[in-house]
């Protein structure tokens, strides 16, 4: 893992909330009927709480007060109506706003998830995994917090409040005013106290991306962590981060909290002063009804006091989110497209250096690979062997000279066909939790026959093995093929890649994994594929690349020998050593 991905990370700035809300609201406005239908079911749901204080102020005096003979009956089947009628506002504007924000949320994964797939290696070498999870995840569904609760509840109380300040206003003006010289204390509490709720809420969302990052390394190094004696440390390690996350978690807690309980004791302030002013001026309708408006006027205050929480929550995970899809692409502005390479390949004056590295990965190099040649680069680690060859499908880009392939330069290809032109098998061996067959038949070659796969895996040697599983192709490997063993996983990857019958084979240790018999086995079958195509063959053991075309051995960064096996065991320089060294 590199350091980077194990740095701390720092809670993200929100510069714009304005920009961050009118972004989400874009996003909404994309399913304007269903928003349109909420936002009307809240104002009558609103509007009924309203004309549900005006009933009650009609029953407690023509009904308890006056007794009218013609009221008592009909105001019953009134309220029955109005609550029936609010029942429905609420269904409706709750299930609409629901489709908006899952279809935001649906629509934020898919967009995040499309931009990871396009983003350069150097991204995820320098983000974790478990932390880009994190935001597909918890930051995504954070979002329809923002989209629902936030949105509707901010849209309900708000005109709730107004339409009973209006009321109150109808029944005595001044006596509103006692609440209109309270309301400014909660505002400017709430201004106050908005940044603290910001600030916990980007460390909660950080302190989430921890934990995932966390747990999936342990989850998936679960072999190293036992044979190691890693438990107890990274069960420290999560549970470190456990506490953290519930500390911070409880911080936002005590801030909401507070909020509502500053809220209570204003609004207790305010009742106390009405019920005082109250008795000798209102009728019992009237005092029920002003009190009753003042006592619904709390919750929706609340409601709104809790949703800053949730709207500083929303917006950490809005830029968490909005930062991925904004991620800059792979550069991919090649239009120059070709069926099937001939596999000439020709570096000019090459040079790449790594972010914050001392010296360059390559050091200026050149030479050419001609179509059809067997070429073997060997070397020490870090010698260059594993960058030069991800040049190629332009999974780094280099930053100084030329890559032609058939003379052309790579970066002037359209990139999924520039790497069409390539099967790889690496010594990381990436297998997926699907059947063998979707294994080997992955990507564009979903559409092979079965014929075709067993071809390929009789090819690689794999065959034998696959026919003996109880549903054959179409056996679950597990989770990054942990139901093999490592070479039946490296026999799946050659097959994969003897499918693809690409014009260039890039094989970097693809035999490693194999015990003697197999790569024996394996080592023919790639022998017999090698042919008439240009292979790149990247081998610690020296044994594996003595029939090949060409040998470059490199050393930090340079190609410091080259030639044929014999050739070079006749130097007796670099290579020569190297060679003694496996076999002494």
């Amino acid at each position: 893992m590199s350091k980077s991905s194990r740095n701390k990370h720092k809670p993200p700035h929100i510069t714009n909330t304005k920009m961050l809300y009118m972004r989400l609201f874009r996003y909404a406005w994309q399913h304007k009927v269903f928003f349109a239908i909420s936002i009307m079911s809240i104002v009558i749901l609103s509007a009924s709480n309203t004309a549900f204080l005006a009933l009650i102020k009609q029953v407690t005096d023509e009904g308890f007060v006056n007794k009218s003979p013609d009221k008592v009956a009909f105001l019953p089947l009134m309220l029955f109506g109005l609550m029936v009628l609010r029942g429905l506002a609420s269904f409706t504007s709750t299930y609409s706003m629901r489709h908006v924000a899952r279809h935001v949320v649906a629509t934020l994964r898919q967009e995040a998830f499309a931009r990871l797939m396009q983003l350069p290696v150097t991204f995820f070498d320098a983000n974790s995994a478990g932390m880009m999870t994190s935001k597909l995840t918890f930051d995504a569904e954070r979002l329809s917090t923002v989209t629902t609760r936030v949105a509707m509840n901010v849209v309900r109380d708000a005109l709730t409040v107004v339409g009973m300040v209006c009321y109150m206003l109808y029944l005595d003006w001044k006596l509103t005013l006692i609440f209109a010289l309270v309301a400014p204390l909660m505002g400017l509490y709430l201004r106050k106290m908005t940044p603290k709720l910001r600030a916990s809420a980007k460390q909660v969302q950080v302190s989430v991306g921890e934990m995932t990052k966390a747990a999936e390394e342990a989850i998936s190094g679960q072999r190293i962590v036992k044979i190691f004696g890693a438990i107890d440390y990274e069960y420290d390690r999560f549970s470190k981060i456990v506490t953290k996350n519930r500390a911070v978690e409880m911080k936002l807690t005590r801030i909401s909290g507070f909020n509502s309980l500053v809220v209570e004791i204003l609004a207790a302030v305010a009742l106390g002063l009405i019920v005082y002013y109250s008795v000798g001026h209102f009728t019992a309708g009237e005092f029920a009804a002003f009190v009753g408006a003042l006592l619904m006027m709390i919750s929706p205050i609340k409601h709104i006091t809790a949703a800053n929480e949730d709207i500083q929550i929303g917006l950490a995970a809005a830029q968490s989110v909005f930062e991925v899809i904004d991620t800059p692409a792979e550069i991919n502005e090649g239009e120059t497209q070709i069926t099937r390479s001939r596999g000439e390949i020709t570096f000019k004056n090459v040079s790449l250096r790594y972010e914050n590295a001392k010296k360059p990965a390559l050091n200026n190099l050149s030479f050419t690979i001609q179509s059809g040649e067997k070429l073997a680069l060997v070397g020490r680690s870090g010698g260059g062997k594993t960058t030069l060859v991800n040049l190629l499908p332009r999974f780094y880009e280099l930053q100084q000279g030329l890559v032609l392939l058939d003379g052309v330069d790579i970066r002037s290809l359209e990139l999924k066909n520039l790497r069409s032109q390539f099967s790889l098998v690496s010594q990381d061996i990436i297998l997926f939790n699907d059947t063998i067959f979707n294994n080997i038949a992955y990507g564009a070659l979903r559409n092979a026959t079965e014929a075709e796969v067993i071809e390929a895996a009789k090819a690689a040697h794999a065959w034998e093995f696959i026919a003996q599983l109880p549903d054959g192709l179409q056996n679950e490997i597990g989770d990054r093929g942990v139901r093999l063993s490592g070479g039946q996983r490296q026999r799946i990857a050659i097959a994969r890649a003897i499918l693809k019958n690409a014009p260039i084979l890039l094989l970097d240790e693809a035999t490693s994994a194999l015990d003697t018999e197999s790569e024996q086995h394996v080592q023919a079958a790639l022998d017999t594929l090698m042919q008439n195509r240009t292979s790149i063959v990247i081998a610690h053991r020296l044994s594996t690349i003595e029939n090949a075309d060409r040998i470059l051995v490199m050393d930090q960064g340079e190609i410091v020998e080259s030639g044929t096996h014999q050739a070079l065991i006749k130097k007796n320089g670099y290579y020569t050593k190297l060679y003694q060294k496996e076999f002494d």
